[in-house]
């Protein structure tokens, strides 16, 4: 298989199509290696809290 996002082969890919306030249902598919996987989700839960600021 082949990551999506850095091209390069891998054993493993993986997507989120849904997720709580994240729907990606009808978005065309991109699989990504668990290295480019963990970066995105990264930069998700950034735009989710930006500034670093937790509920408290």
């Amino acid at each position: 298989m082949r990551c999506d996002t850095c091209k390069q082969e891998s054993p493993v890919v993986m997507r989120i199509v849904i997720a709580k306030g994240y729907n990606r249902s009808l978005a065309r598919p991109l699989f990504n290696c668990p290295g480019c996987f963990e970066k995105k989700e990264d930069t998700k839960r950034v735009e989710r809290n930006p500034g670093g600021k937790t509920g408290a």
